[in-house]
């Protein structure tokens, strides 16, 4: 009886057959997979939002410092076209101006595009006989000779630009701003009065 019994015990034994070990895996792999996938587009969309954040943080920095010097500038020597939709006269890619930090010394400041970064040049001018003289950049000495160019300081104070626009009149000044990083673009756009308007 022992022997019968434990011919039994045997046969009952119960394990997984080969079509619950298929359906087992083949679940696993299906929830591995759609882990992946929701990890993948949370990365993704993380990226994108650290890109656009990126990009907005450039742009209000650079917007900042520009808007603050051109509304204490005291000529903004850039002639402006007065609408931004004239294709005989489009817009300017970057803008000269007096600097009216302060009045006692004659400076410029240049904000441009260079590659993909905004540079703000400082400068000022003088003749070769006086150099300690800061003069305006138009000035002639008495033999009718241009200034000398000084730059006095080049910075870079933003980064991804790739386009920059300016336009107005009657002492308005438009600004539009475009930056990009990799797929993700921004776009800004803003006016200013100079100090004399």
């Amino acid at each position: 009886m022992n022997k019968k019994l434990s011919n039994n015990i045997i046969n009952h034994q119960t394990g997984f057959t080969l079509v619950e070990i298929m359906v087992s895996l083949s679940l696993f792999v299906i929830l591995i997979l759609m882990v992946n996938t929701m990890y993948t587009l949370s990365q993704t969309a993380y990226s994108k939002n650290s890109h656009i954040a990126e990009l907005t943080q450039n742009a209000r920095v650079a917007l900042d410092r520009l808007s603050r010097e051109l509304r204490q500038s005291e000529i903004i020597v850039t002639a402006l076209p007065p609408v931004d939709t004239d294709p005989a006269n489009p817009p300017v890619n970057q803008i000269f101006f007096q600097d009216g930090h302060n009045p006692d010394i004659t400076t410029y400041i240049l904000y441009q595009i260079s590659g993909t970064n905004l540079q703000r040049v400082h400068k000022a001018y003088y003749f070769a006989d006086e150099p300690s003289a800061y003069v305006t950049y138009n000035s002639l000495d008495q033999n009718n000779n241009s200034p000398l160019e000084l730059i006095l300081s080049d910075l870079t104070v933003g980064e991804y630009f790739t386009d920059l626009k300016f336009w107005g009149a009657a002492g308005l000044i438009n600004i539009s701003l475009k930056l990009d990083k990799n797929t993700n673009s921004f776009e800004l756009n803003t006016s200013v009065y100079s100090r004399n308007h």
